[in-house]
C-alpha cells in the first residue's frame, strides 16, 4: 500500500489538521508528497511553502518532487502523492477517464509562455507550415500553442509539432535547428533572446486566450480527508502572499531550484508580479474553463458534452472563504475579490 494511504487511515489526522492554525506547531506532521511536472511559475508557490515552513505550520510534512508526465497523474491515482499542479487541460482530461480524479482550485490564470522564432523568422505568420517545439502534443504548451498561432492569424493545419520534453530541451531543439519555434517559460528563453532568436509573442499579452492550471487529487482523499486537501490550498494561498510581499526571500527560492543567475532572477520575478500572476482566490472559473473546453473539443468531442461538475470541486475554496480564511491571509480588502471570483467560479 503506497504511504499516502496508510497515513490517510490515520484517525489522528483529521484531530490534528482540523485545529492547524497559521504559526502554531503541531504536535505531529503528516507525510504527503506534491508532485510537479516543470519549474515553472506554477510551481513556485511549492517551493515557497517548502523553503519557509508553511507547510507545516498546517501539519504537512511535504516531499516536494518533479514527476515527468504520465507520472504525476499516476501518482496520484495510485495514492502515491497527493496532489499534482498540471495545466486544466490536461486536467480536464484525465477527470474524463473514470472518476478517480477531482480538480481542486486553479491558483494561476496567466500564462509566461513565449513563442520564440529561429533568427530567421521575424514573425509568427512565417511559422506556417513549420516545425513547433512543445512538450507533447497534447501537453499544456501545445494548447497554448494553438491559442497563440489563432489569436496571431496564422493557419496551423500543415505545422510539425516536435515532442520536445521539458523547456530546456525545447530550447536546444530550437537552437539546433531541430525546430522552427518553441513554446518556452520563463526563464529559459530569456539566453535565446539575447542571442538572437526572436520573441514572437508573449502569453500574457494575449489575456483572452484561456490559460489556467489546477491541482488535482484523488476523489477518495478529497472524500475521506478535506482536510488535507485544505492544509495544501492554505499552504499555497499564503505562499503566494509570501510571494508579492517578501521579495529577497522568493529571490533566494528560486535562485536554489531554478540556478539562474541574479540579473536573470531579478527580471524573472520583476515580469511575473508585473502581470499578477498567481491568483489570491483561486477558484476555478467559468471563462477559463468554457474557453479551455471550446479549444480543445475539436481533438476531444466528448468534452463538449460531458458534466464537468463532477471533476471540479469548488467546496474546499468556499469553506475557506465562508471561514474568513482569505481576509486572514491578505487583509479585508480582499473581501471584494472573494465575492467576485466566488461569483464568476464554474458551478
Amino acid at each position: 500500500m503506497p504511504r499516502i494511504l496508510s497515513l490517510l487511515c490515520l484517525p489522528l489526522v483529521a484531530l490534528l489538521l482540523a485545529g492547524a492554525q497559521p504559526g502554531l506547531a503541531q504536535t505531529k506532521l503528516i507525510n504527503v508528497k506534491i508532485v510537479y511536472p516543470a519549474p515553472s511559475s506554477t510551481t513556485w508557490p511549492l517551493w515557497i511553502a517548502r523553503e519557509a515552513g508553511i507547510f507545516e505550520r498546517y501539519g504537512l510534512n511535504a516531499a516536494v518532487e518533479f514527476a515527468l508526465h504520465p507520472a504525476g497523474p499516476a501518482a496520484v491515482v495510485s495514492g502515491e502523492a497527493l496532489t499534482h499542479n498540471l495545466g486544466l487541460d490536461t486536467a480536464l482530461l484525465a477527470a474524463m477517464r473514470g472518476d478517480q480524479i477531482v480538480i481542486v482550485g486553479s491558483p494561476l490564470l496567466v500564462g509566461q509562455f513565449a513563442l520564440v522564432g529561429a533568427k530567421s523568422i521575424a514573425a509568427a505568420k512565417s511559422l506556417e507550415r513549420k516545425r513547433i517545439a512543445i512538450g507533447r502534443v497534447g501537453d499544456p504548451p501545445y494548447f497554448y500553442a494553438l491559442g497563440l498561432l489563432d489569436a496571431l492569424k496564422v493557419d496551423t493545419k500543415g505545422i510539425q509539432w516536435i515532442p520536445a520534453g521539458a523547456p530546456p530541451q525545447r530550447a536546444l531543439a530550437l537552437r539546433n535547428g531541430l525546430a522552427d519555434a518553441a513554446m518556452l517559460t520563463t526563464p529559459d528563453y530569456y539566453v535565446l533572446e539575447d542571442d538572437g532568436f526572436n520573441v514572437l509573442a508573449k502569453l500574457q499579452d494575449f489575456r483572452q486566450i484561456p490559460i489556467a492550471t489546477s491541482y488535482m487529487f484523488r476523489r477518495r482523499v478529497l472524500a475521506e480527508t478535506p482536510q488535507l486537501v485544505e492544509a495544501l490550498l492554505k499552504s499555497h494561498i499564503e505562499a503566494v502572499k509570501r510571494f508579492y510581499d517578501d521579495k529577497p526571500f522568493v529571490l533566494a527560492v528560486l535562485k536554489k531550484y531554478l540556478k539562474s543567475d541574479d540579473k536573470t532572477l531579478e527580471r524573472l520575478y520583476a515580469e511575473t508580479v508585473q502581470a499578477q500572476v498567481f491568483e489570491r482566490v483561486p477558484y476555478v472559473m467559468s471563462t477559463a474553463l468554457k474557453g479551455i473546453v471550446e479549444r480543445g473539443k475539436a481533438e476531444t468531442p466528448e468534452m463538449a458534452t460531458f458534466d464537468f461538475r463532477r471533476a471540479i470541486d469548488q467546496s474546499v475554496i468556499d469553506r475557506l472563504a465562508d471561514q474568513g480564511f482569505f481576509e486572514q491571509v491578505f487583509g479585508p480588502g480582499i473581501r471584494d475579490e472573494v465575492a467576485a471570483r466566488r461569483a464568476q467560479s464554474f458551478r
